[in-house]
């Protein structure tokens, strides 16, 4: 792997300070939810809730101030953005236009193994045939079909789902690039009929699956098709650009490429790219993020809530530019893979935080690793005033 030489070394503050500009968190957001994940190429969503306000927190919305978890879902709703897995088999918002190559690139091991687990599971080559075609039925057109609805479906047809039967078959037609997750509104066929036993319609949007290629021409996004070595240097780019200073091992291990694509990758774009040092290692950067961290001002180091599956911590191996190692139990209680909502301030962890009551009455509580100093107490109630919506 190619290490820069003579590379400017930045401390642990400065390393957390600039990722927070790349990842536009502060300073000047994206200009628009399109654009944020555009930017950031993945932001991890298996938690919905909480990638919507990763990327409100991330972008503007179309009256020029933060957007809101609307404006997030309406990109959701116009083939922009999609949620599905590109890789490591884990749920991700991403870019309509960008799924297919990045599914083409990542996600083959996870299609091996979702096969052979169907075929532990007893689900041959012939059930798979029949559950494609009922789920072809299901999503004609651009109609739109929660998991619930396909299970329901392929149960009525004599299909046996448990055991994560059904869950394995999604999956595979997702990473074969036939459906994605979206949101449809339920008043038509661009999303699923979801009248209730009353006969009303659940208000807002539904999110479900959709026949991918057709939701994308409908909605006028035109798919791109890079070459493979073209894509995996791009992917790198754009993940380095939006999350740096980092390694190149942050990106294999986020994307679970192996070595030897990313090598040449890194050839490809590392001369767009700023190198600096941090622990005897090389960091890569897109060189416009100081002039972004100091256009933010004071605002850098201001109080921040994230969700818990934020890529300000989700995004690399090594988390102690933001987190003490002693607080990561807090953060993952147990090391059970479930991620707390987190309270930042210059740049650190200093808390995890919860919203409590409904309505007028909702408040946040906080539980943080040391007594809040006044600042702190403030800055989070002003950041809650603001949190997405």
């Amino acid at each position: 792997m190619r290490e820069a030489s003579g590379t400017t070394p930045v401390t642990r503050r400065d390393l957390a300070r600039l990722r927070l500009a790349s990842q536009r968190l502060v300073g000047e957001r994206c200009s628009s939810p399109a654009e944020a994940v555009r930017w950031m190429a993945c932001m991890q969503g298996q938690d919905l809730p909480g990638v919507l306000e990763s990327v409100a927190l991330r972008s503007l919305g179309p009256d020029g101030g933060p957007a809101t978890i609307s404006d997030v879902r309406a990109a959701l709703a116009d083939g922009s953005v999609v949620r599905s897995w590109p890789m490591r088999g884990t749920l991700h918002l991403v870019p309509g236009e960008d799924l297919g190559w990045m599914v083409g690139v990542a996600a083959g091991r996870s299609r091996s193994a979702a096969v052979g687990r169907l075929a532990a599971l007893g689900v041959d080559d012939d059930g798979i045939a029949r559950a494609h075609r009922i789920l072809l039925e299901e999503i004609a057109g651009t109609r739109v079909r929660t998991r619930a609805q396909l299970q329901d479906r392929w149960r009525a047809e004599g299909m046996d789902v448990s055991g994560g039967r059904g869950y394995h078959l999604l999956y595979l037609f997702v990473v074969d690039g036939l459906v994605s997750q979206v949101d449809g509104t339920g008043d038509d066929d661009t999303g699923p009929d979801d009248t209730g036993p009353d006969g009303t319609r659940s208000a807002g949007p539904v999110h479900g699956f959709a026949h991918h290629g057709r939701w994308l021409a409908a909605h006028g996004v035109v798919p791109r098709t890079p070459p493979r070595e073209q894509a995996v240097a791009e992917w790198l780019e754009r993940f380095l650009r939006s999350h740096g200073p980092a390694r190149v091992e942050d990106f294999r291990r986020w994307t679970g490429l192996p070595l030897r694509d990313v090598r040449p990758a890194l050839e490809a774009v590392s001369g767009g790219l700023e190198a600096v040092s941090f622990d005897g290692a090389t960091h890569w950067m897109d060189p416009a993020a100081p002039d972004r961290l100091a256009a933010a001002g004071r605002s850098a180091d201001s109080v921040l809530l994230l969700p818990g599956f934020d890529e300000y911590l989700l995004g690399y191996g090594d988390r102690s530019h933001a987190v003490d190692p002693d607080h990561a139990g807090l953060i993952v209680p147990g090391n059970n893979g479930v991620f707390r909502r987190t309270v930042v301030h210059r740049s650190r962890v200093i808390a995890t935080w919860r919203t409590v009551g409904s309505g007028g009455r909702r408040r946040i509580e906080t539980a943080p690793f040391a007594t809040l100093s006044g600042r702190q107490s403030t800055g989070i109630a002003r950041a809650f005033r603001r949190h997405p919506t």
